[in-house]
């Protein structure tokens, strides 16, 4: 059995003004996916510059035979 998770970090970015998710975490700065008027963007930002809310963890199971 092989388990395997996935985590997604909700994120509040504070020089756009709405929410977000990290693509790709890194130790300064992260890249950034957001949705403004309709529009996606996918932006690097600083860590300074947004605050993770949340984490959502998934969970996968595959069984072997």
């Amino acid at each position: 059995m092989k388990e395997r998770y996935d985590v997604i970090h909700v994120v509040f970015i504070h020089t756009v003004g709405c929410y977000g998710s990290i693509e790709k975490l890194g130790a300064y700065a992260s890249m950034v996916r957001y949705t403004k008027h309709g529009v996606e963007f996918e932006e690097l930002f600083e860590n300074e510059d947004f605050t993770i809310l949340d984490e959502i963890v998934h969970q996968h199971v595959e069984e072997s035979d």
